[in-house]
């Protein structure tokens, strides 16, 4: 209740938060930002205000996002990597899928996009075509973890329960964290869960 009438207040009164909504911009961000976190400090228990900084944090990086798609084609490889990364992040999955073809077209034999492009359509419910692009993943990088937990998600998804497994399985042989950036949406739990799962279906854990 005393979340909610400090939310009511807020928007009441004329305030930095105000601004930002009404007109967002980097600057207007960062002075809605500071705002909270000062309030945060003078208030500890009032955790509207770490939610409302969340929230302005999400509604930046939607912004931004926008504000760089115009100039898309513009970008170098690396950062059109970044930015359908981000897209993917903010669960814009049609978007990235189409920045990843374009990145397959142009390097066939990099791995990454593959794989990511790989999760989009995963998310998208696509699990074939999700399938075909992890499999890119993994031909063009035998090293990659996150491709062969992602192939198996999807093979489990597709009932492939055995090619799942092995998939599955090699990743665990493989070190997590010797790509440059680990896949945090793939937690350890996760994994053994899968595993657990995959091995009971297959008849394995006998």
């Amino acid at each position: 209740m005393a979340s909610l009438i400090l939310f009511a207040c807020l928007k009441a009164e004329t305030t930095p938060l105000n601004a930002y909504f009404e007109n967002p911009s980097a600057a207007a961000f960062m002075t809605a930002f500071d705002f909270c976190s000062n309030k945060l400090a003078q208030h500890p228990t009032q955790l509207t205000y770490k939610i409302l900084m969340a929230n302005l944090a999400t509604m930046e990086s939607v912004r931004l996002a926008d504000e760089i798609h115009p100039m898309l084609d513009s970008l170098q490889t690396g950062a059109k990597f970044q930015y359908a990364n981000l897209l993917l992040a903010q669960n814009r999955f049609d978007e990235a899928v189409a920045i990843y073809d374009v990145l397959n077209k142009n390097t066939p034999n990099w791995s990454c996009p593959w794989r990511h492009k790989g999760e989009a359509l995963f998310e998208l419910k696509r699990y074939e075509e999700a399938e075909v692009s992890l499999i890119q993943a993994i031909e063009t990088n035998k090293e990659h973890y996150d491709a062969y937990v992602w192939m198996a998600k999807t093979q489990y998804q597709l009932g492939k329960y055995k090619e799942a497994l092995k998939h599955l399985e090699t990743a665990l042989t493989l070190d997590p964290e010797a790509e440059a950036s680990e896949d945090a949406g793939i937690s350890k739990e996760s994994v053994q869960i899968l595993h657990r799962d995959l091995r009971q279906l297959t008849g394995k854990s006998r």
